[in-house]
């Protein structure tokens, strides 16, 4: 796929979410009951802008406070706080299970190939967290598998900045330099520190993901004649255009108007160009002389099989 045509169909999707995003504010019923907020991350509601230009804070542990009312601009339906703390503690307590230290272990002698086997891990409990989406579970089979193979790819990496607390992991990029590029590396650095000025809205990202697992166009197929045709396109549309309401509701919530647009369309241009860079990253593992040493769940995911 020549990189024009990539570069065009991102503009699309990127109007296409803002389109809805746009959409819902005219949705917003202000007389929606204004019962006190169920348990979620504080969020201190001032004017505040979104670029956060220190990343040494203290590490994210996740603990739940209650919010604070912020009179008309709260917009969040008792159902959208259950589901928010229902994907936030499902997010945690899958990844509370797993260890990620893998990368600080990482040496000179590292190869690329034990790096996409330990990712792995990485891979699984966010499959695993789709999985306990009550939405997802209730896709057939066929079309669960369908979307983890073309979406994870490009979304896993809103996974990797929560696991690694919002910061740079400077063993990696090391690593990673020598085993595709410095160029490679520093777009890699530069697309995920985007995703930074949310350290303190980690529940953004979770729900970010949710969103995208329902997308049936998001990855530009590695095979140009290869098409994926899902059972039910409907059903998947339906389940994004709802977790696509709740995500803008909820960014209404976090920010005003104009700023829960500029996070859209953040996220949206960042995701896509993580398309791009995974493009780049899969041509090198096809030319690697032991890709045929990583893990089949590795191979599906990058489109090796």
């Amino acid at each position: 796929m020549c990189k024009e045509l990539i570069l065009t169909e991102q503009e699309k999707k990127a109007r296409h979410f803002l389109k809805l995003a746009k959409e819902q504010l005219n949705k917003i019923d202000p007389s929606n009951n204004q019962q006190s907020l169920i348990t979620l991350p504080t969020v201190v509601r001032k004017k505040k802008r979104l670029m956060i230009k220190s990343t040494s804070q203290e590490v994210i542990t996740y603990p739940i406070y209650k919010m604070h009312y912020f009179g008309y601009n709260h917009i969040l339906y008792d159902d959208d706080r259950t589901l928010l703390n229902n994907i936030n503690n499902i997010y945690q307590s899958i990844v509370d299970k797993n260890d990620y230290s893998y990368i600080n272990k990482y040496t000179s002698s590292t190869t690329l190939s034990q790096f996409i086997n330990d990712e792995t891990v990485m891979h699984e409990s966010l499959i695993y967290f789709f999985k306990s989406i009550p939405e997802f579970k209730q896709l057939d089979t066929h079309d669960q598998i369908l979307l983890i193979k073309s979406n994870l790819i490009n979304i896993i990496h809103l996974h990797h900045v929560m696991i690694y607390n919002f910061q740079d992991c400077s063993n990696l990029c090391k690593r990673m330099c020598k085993w595709i590029s410095r160029d490679f590396d520093n777009q890699m650095i530069r697309t995920r520190r985007y995703f930074y000025r949310f350290m303190n809205y980690p529940l953004l990202l979770k729900l970010t993901l949710v969103v995208f697992i329902f997308s049936i166009n998001l990855s530009a197929s590695f095979d140009i004649n290869q098409s994926y045709q899902y059972k039910n396109k409907r059903i998947l549309f339906e389940f994004q255009n709802f977790y696509t309401n709740i995500l803008w509701r909820y960014l209404n919530y976090l920010f005003d108007e104009k700023e829960a647009i500029q996070v859209m369309q953040i996220i949206v241009m960042q995701i896509l160009r993580y398309q791009l860079l995974m493009v780049t990253m899969t041509n090198s593992l096809r030319q690697n002389p032991d890709c045929y040493q990583f893990h089949s769940l590795m191979k599906s995911t990058f489109g090796l099989i």
